[in-house]
């Protein structure tokens, strides 16, 4: 007879991981609405925590004790987090779920359904709000070298009606994200994929600390030959970039170092090269824009007395 963890192991039917920096009050109710929203669906959670300092495992670990904590010991940023969390994972299927969000009554459910009635998709996402119930535009085709070109460089000044053309092909223009249908890439802020397509191609590229993650995720779970899902009737809120805001500076930098780098993925190396000279005007103008911003934010303010 099986112990009753290798049994739970067996039929674990979800996986959710949260990778978390620094969020702990957003950590807390995205845990409370996992919690609340589960039902009879056998889930575990799973939180990677990548050195926070706010003391969000230690809030964990004293609030929501059925939940499992993994300290990292060190940022390991977006994609080395998830992937600690995905290979302590037992689930049949894992969810990849930001910090920053607050799940619906029946998103769970909804994910979990869709993939058990539709063998040959590999991954869903859900739809998703802002707070406020304005809708987010997730789910889009795979960004090609031109989109590359067009979004970070001079070339979207001289060619504007491509860079808008291309744009828009992109993020699928006639569709109002209200309805269900195949997609290219799904947001890796919420993702739940069966795991062992997971395994199969690796997780997650840590050569990819922050960005792009999901973008090369999705065209390596494509590359096996399953599809991409927007679900639209599960719904949840995403308060984007929590974490992020915390370092703007740094991440700009990380941005444009995997830019590059998933550039060099899939484009090659001579496009990498070529991108990052092109790059060169628009991170200048950057710096010079945040120098300008620095030095009016020093300079005294004026008052009624002046």
């Amino acid at each position: 007879m099986l112990p009753v963890t290798r049994l739970r192991a067996v039929f674990m039917k979800l996986s959710t991981v949260l990778c978390n920096y620094n969020t702990r009050d957003e950590l807390a109710r995205a845990l409370e609405s996992l919690l609340a929203t589960q039902g009879d669906l056998d889930q575990e959670i799973i939180v990677v925590d990548n050195a926070s300092r706010d003391g969000s495992a230690a809030m964990v670990r004293a609030r929501f004790p059925s939940v499992t904590v993994i300290e990292a010991g060190a940022n390991r940023w977006f994609s080395g987090g998830n992937n600690l969390g995905l290979r302590a994972a037992q689930g049949e299927y894992a969810l990849i779920l930001n910090p920053d969000t607050i799940l619906q009554p029946d998103t769970l459910a909804t994910l979990v359904d869709y993939l058990d009635g539709h063998p040959t998709v590999g991954a869903v996402t859900a739809r998703m709000t802002f707070a406020d119930g304005t809708l987010q535009r997730n789910g889009s085709r795979f960004p090609t070298f031109a989109d590359a070109l067009l979004s970070y460089t001079f070339l979207g000044v001289l060619f504007p009606r491509w860079r808008a053309r291309r744009r828009r092909a992109m993020w699928y223009e006639d569709w109002d994200r209200l309805s269900t249908r195949a997609v290219e890439v799904a947001p890796g802020s919420c993702l739940m994929a069966r795991r062992t397509i997971l395994a199969q191609i690796g997780y997650f590229d840590e050569r990819l600390k922050l960005f792009f993650t999901d973008d090369d995720l999705c065209r390596r779970i494509v590359g096996t030959g399953a599809a991409i899902h927007y679900v639209a009737e599960a719904v949840l809120i995403h308060d984007e970039h929590a974490s992020l805001s915390q370092v703007p500076r740094l991440t700009q930098r990380i941005y444009w170092q995997d830019l590059l780098t998933y550039t060099r993925i899939y484009h090659g190396r001579v496009a990498a090269w070529t991108l990052a000279l092109l790059l060169l005007p628009t991170r200048a103008a950057m710096a010079a824009r945040r120098g300008l911003y620095a030095t009016r934010s020093e300079r005294p303010q004026r008052t009624a007395a002046d």
